[in-house]
Order: structure tokens, then sequence, then C-alpha cells
């Protein structure tokens, strides 16, 4: 009787002991696993998502903002492992002022110059078609002619001189076609904080509206 009780112990034991070393092996295979886990998560954050460089150049042949019609030239570089981050210095000419709807308003000339640099996040990162909004800071001014009413009802031609200053926030979508080269438009809403016109040694200050953009851009990427 004492040796099946001594015999039943051994076999417990044994079967303890043999549970606990294969617990142990299974505590070893799975923290090596989640060391190689965190292992290739990091090597994939320090390769970039493509191989796309990170400045781009890009020319604007069409642009719209609140102040005209005109063209543009910017310079974005991107940042981070994953190219999520870029930051975007744009700059415009723009020509004629388009706000009376009269059958004069052919004879209002002026050239503005605007800049607006910006931040621009790509939340999926750089793939041929690419998704990015960001906000930009904007101010422009510069002077032009604008047909204007005396008292009387006649029509005299003015100089004025404009100033704005104001908040976008804009959409991205370009078309990577090739690795040097894409196509992309751009268009965004935000407010403009300040609108100051100065003519005939007065100053008229607009207060905030509402502003918006759109441009078309070919870009070169190195």
């Amino acid at each position: 009787m004492l040796r099946k009780i001594a015999v039943l112990t051994s076999i417990i034991a044994l079967t303890f002991q043999s549970l606990s070393a294969q617990e142990r092996d299974f505590r070893k295979e799975r923290a090596e696993l989640a060391r190689q886990e965190r292992e290739q998560k990091k090597q994939m954050r320090q390769q970039p998502v493509t191989d796309y460089g990170t400045n781009i150049l890009s020319l604007a042949p069409f642009a719209v903002l609140d102040v005209g019609v005109g063209v543009g030239i910017s310079y974005e570089k991107i940042f981070g492992a994953d190219q999520n981050l870029g930051i975007v210095l744009p700059a415009y000419i723009l020509f004629n002022d388009f706000e009376n709807d009269s059958y004069y308003n052919d004879n209002n000339s002026g050239s503005y110059f605007y800049f607006a640099p910006g931040l621009k996040v790509y939340p999926f990162g750089q793939r041929k078609t690419t998704y990015a909004i960001g906000p930009n800071l904007f101010v422009g001014g510069g002077t032009g002619k604008e047909v204007q009413y005396d008292m009387n009802g006649y029509m005299y031609t003015q100089e004025i001189s404009k100033f704005r200053l104001g908040i976008l926030i804009n959409n991205y979508l370009n078309f990577q076609f090739t690795k040097n080269f894409n196509l992309g438009l751009q268009g965004g809403l935000g407010v403009r904080y300040i609108d100051r016109e100065t003519y005939g040694g007065y100053t008229d200050s607009k207060g905030m509206d509402v502003t918006g953009q759109f441009s078309v851009t070919l870009g070169y990427r190195f």
C-alpha cells in the first residue's frame, strides 16, 4: 500500500514538473515572438513608406484666391519615417479684382502678392494618389486701379491699395504619375481676419469674412 502511494506521489510530482517545464517553454516562446514582433514594427517604422523624395517644387499655372486669378510657386518639405507631415511655402501673384459686378469691371486692374505658409498632414502616408489636409496662414497685398463713382454718379478711376490676412483649411489631392512628377489639386475655405483698403487718403477696414482658394499644380519631387 505504501509502495503504491509512493509511486502515485512520484507520478504526480513528475507530472507537475513536466507541466512547469512546458509552461516555462511556452513563456519563453511567447516572449521571443513578442520580441520579434516589436523588432519587426521598429524596422517598419524606420523604413519610409515609399522611395519618393521628401522635397517638392511646384508651379501653379492656375490659382484663384479672394483677390483675383493668377499663378503661383511653392516648395514643400516632407518629414518623418512614414512621410506623414509636411511644411509648404506657397507664393502667388494675382491679377485683377472681380468684386464689382458692373459693366465697367474690365477697367479694374492691379497686381497682388500672397504668401501662405502652412502644414500638411498625410493621414495615409505617400501613395500614387495622396490626400492631405492642413491649415495655412495667408497674408497678401498690392495696389491697383478700380472704377469708382462720385456723388453725382460720374465714373472715375481710383488707385487703391489692399492688405489681407487670414487662415485657410486646405485639402490636397496629388497624383504621382512618376517618381518625380505629379499633378495636384488644392482647395480650401477659411476666414479673412483683416481686409483693409486704402484709397484717396482714406482707409476702410471691412473686418472678418469668409474666404477661399483653389489651384492646380504641377510638381517635381526629389
